[in-house]
């Protein structure tokens, strides 16, 4: 047969961009269709990117490391704890409240030849992850190290409560954190005591 005779018409080439694009939008449907009709994914998606979040905020929280505790104390400020847990966690004493309580850690960490390491051992739901908001417990130890070498291990437990939907655009914030311990404060130097002396002898007139 001469192809020269039967040429391919444009109807011919229309018919067959409308069957492709038919096939390509039949896949998207398919593709919708799977992941809307899996909740049990997006269930796992959505408590993986909590226990991350939970995780990322336990270290933030009780991270005392001259190198890196001001950048964690940024993420925890502007991103992660929502205004009435920062001004909560200050007021217990966890936080520091000022810029200059950020320096003192760090002027401190550093005199010390001090650090620390905080590992997260376990971040358990305490509820649906379907919800709203979420409580989790986070579990772990924190270890401090003096120069470099670990000398005390410490458990910890903490509730964090998160957020998550359209009010906090798609990422999670922090709407509750309990169960810190306070910052321990240095205890104060022993008073030192005069040695006992002889009792004057008051003079009778």
């Amino acid at each position: 047969m001469n192809k020269e005779l039967f040429p391919e018409s444009d109807g011919t080439r229309v018919g067959l961009a409308l069957r492709v694009g038919a096939f390509l939008l039949l896949v998207l449907v398919v593709v919708g269709i799977v992941s809307c009709s899996n909740p049990e994914a997006e269930k796992r998606k959505r408590e993986q990117l909590l226990a991350q979040y939970c995780t990322g905020v336990a270290k933030h929280v009780l991270d005392r490391n001259p190198i890196t505790v001001r950048e964690s104390m940024t993420h925890l400020f502007r991103e992660e704890l929502q205004e009435p847990v920062i001004e909560k966690l200050q007021k217990e004493g966890s936080l520091p409240k000022t810029e200059l309580g950020v320096l003192k850690i760090i002027t401190e960490a550093e005199e010390r030849h001090t650090t620390n390491e905080v590992q997260v051992g376990a971040v358990n739901p305490l509820g649906p992850v379907e919800k709203d908001i979420v409580p989790f417990q986070v579990t772990g130890n924190v270890v401090t190290k003096t120069e470099g070498k670990p000398d005390q291990s410490k458990p910890f437990s903490m509730k964090i409560v998160c957020k998550l939907n359209e009010q906090t655009g798609g990422w999670p914030q922090v709407v509750e954190l309990t169960g810190l311990a306070p910052e321990a404060k240095p205890a104060p130097a022993p008073a030192t005591k005069e040695p006992a002396g002889k009792k004057k002898k008051r003079r009778r007139h």
